[in-house]
């Protein structure tokens, strides 16, 4: 009796330790929907509409990963978007105007992000800027710097070896997927399993008790800066590489979609907690669902206000695991 008690209870808790998973408000959604969509239309489940979908998330994710660090620590980088667009505009001027070697492009894209993110690190940890105003000016700033030299006209033609980088497959995989894989598995490790990213989220947890414990909390928020803005020149190499054009307008919005994924996937807007694969849910979650009500010719319209009301959600969601957080201690 008391091996079949013990049983019940691990049982138990495995079952409620499943739905406290702060990735399953997103989880049970994605995979209703998944199952809805492959009974109304058959063509969902179709081996080209699956790559897509994953392309689509493979840039939401690859962006997100960085907005997740960010969040954790209790940032906020609005200008995301904005370091798109930037990277789009860079890679053109380097390949076009400049004619320079592709991989040098990449190595120099590289490091452009790294000093954009740079750049709102500075103004948060140095001139302590908050992180809205901070990441409000650069999103202003670096839209500029794009319009500014494009007059929003597209810089073309790019050269058809880089538009590999974007279109190139590997088994039937789009580089872009494969790459998503790696930097997720990556990106979980070092959250999970390293100081760095107990640091993290223990910064975003409570800043000054973990500055006291001896941490080098500026360090550390500076550092996730300079990785979003890394992943977001990436997330803009990859869009731009499936194009013959480097477009202005890429990004525009996506700063918005990305928060949207990572909240919608459990990252809590409060710092602290969250999931690398948390994310993932919600940009899976936000591609599957506009999928679904493309085929399901529901207007674009319709579409942001769906994505409004699942936010909403999302936030009420976070706000009622604090509120039972703060109730435990």
């Amino acid at each position: 009796m008391g091996d079949v008690a013990a049983f019940e209870e691990r049982r138990k808790n495995i079952f409620v330790r499943f739905f406290r998973a702060r990735e399953i408000g997103a989880l049970l959604p994605l995979l209703i929907l998944i199952i809805i969509m492959g009974f109304v239309n058959k063509r969902f489940f179709l081996f080209d509409n699956i790559i897509n979908m994953l392309r689509a998330i493979s840039y939401l994710f690859i962006a997100g990963v960085g907005m997740t660090y960010v969040l954790c620590s209790r940032g906020l980088d609005l200008s995301l978007g904005s370091q798109m667009g930037l990277s789009c505009i860079f890679i053109g001027v380097l390949l076009v105007y400049l004619r320079l070697p592709i991989w040098l492009t990449v190595i120099l894209t590289l490091v452009a992000g790294a000093l954009a993110g740079a750049v709102n690190g500075i103004l948060v940890t140095i001139f302590k800027f908050p992180p809205f105003i901070a990441t409000l000016a650069t999103f202003y700033g670096y839209r500029g710097i794009v319009e500014g030299i494009t007059k929003g006209t597209p810089i073309t033609p790019l050269p058809e070896a880089f538009q590999v980088i974007g279109l190139g497959r590997l088994f039937g995989i789009p580089y872009v997927i494969i790459f998503m894989a790696i930097l997720g598995a990556a990106a979980t490790f070092v959250l999970r399993k390293t100081k760095y990213g107990r640091y993290i989220l223990a910064t975003g947890g409570n800043e000054e008790s973990t500055r006291l414990a001896g941490i080098k909390t500026k360090a550390i928020i500076f550092s996730s800066y300079v990785l979003i803005g890394v992943l977001a020149f990436i997330s803009g190499l990859f869009f731009t590489a499936r194009f013959s054009s480097a477009q202005p307008t890429i990004g525009i919005g996506y700063e918005l979609r990305v928060i949207a994924a990572c909240i919608i996937g459990g990252v809590s807007l409060f710092g602290g907690a969250g999931s690398i694969a948390g994310t993932f849910v919600g940009s899976a979650f936000m591609v599957v669902l506009d999928n679904a009500m493309t085929m399901a010719h529901i207007s674009a319209y319709w579409k942001q206000a769906i994505l409004g009301v699942i936010i909403i959600i999302a936030v009420i969601i976070d706000l009622a695991r604090k509120r039972e957080l703060f109730k435990r201690e």
